[in-house]
């Protein structure tokens, strides 16, 4: 290349690398777009029973506390399904406010099938069904440090029929309370 052809050529690369420079801070800058999570429940905790001489007061918060315990509810699940329901939200939404308000309690959560596949396959799903739950309960701010899973596959069946109405009862989620 000749002095004459590089002095002519300079002003262009000079141009084209200034433009390529300032091209990358120009671009425009958009917010990712992220989705909402699902609000907490925000549960006063039930109040520690107070001191007191007769144990009255204990035995009062006891009562209460097993009264409340009845009324954790069981998820179901559809055929070969780990997804949550309405209706299983809706059953995991009171439970996640029974559990904010009694904050000593964990929970088992217990994944089981109806009778039909092979024992590894159901293991599988009652996992995937226990951590659906699992996962549900700590977006409505249950801490993760309260909670467990186990699979019991079709191991322990609410219902030991063979029909259709005795399987749906046995694809489910069960709490254990433990304190």
């Amino acid at each position: 290349m000749t002095k004459k052809t590089f002095q002519r050529i300079l002003p262009f690369v000079v141009v084209l690398m200034m433009a390529a420079m300032l091209l990358p801070g120009c671009a425009k800058k958009t917010k990712p777009v992220m989705e909402e999570p699902e609000p907490t429940i925000e549960i006063e905790p039930a109040p520690e029973p107070a001191p007191d001489t007769t144990g009255q007061a204990l035995r009062e918060w006891q009562e209460r506390m097993e009264a409340d315990m009845k009324l954790v509810r069981v998820v179901y699940f559809d055929y070969d399904k780990s997804n949550l329901r309405k209706d299983a939200q809706d059953a995991l939404s009171s439970n996640a406010k029974l559990v904010q308000k009694y904050t000593k309690w964990s929970v088992a959560i217990e994944g089981h099938c109806d009778e039909r596949g092979t024992a590894e396959y159901n293991l599988a799903l009652g996992e995937r069904r226990a951590m659906s739950a699992y996962r549900y309960l700590v977006s409505l701010g249950i801490p993760d440090s309260r909670l467990s899973t186990v699979s019991y596959g079709e191991e322990r069946p609410a219902d030991p029929g063979h029909t259709e109405a005795a399987w749906s009862k046995n694809r489910r989620a069960e709490f254990k309370i433990a304190y």
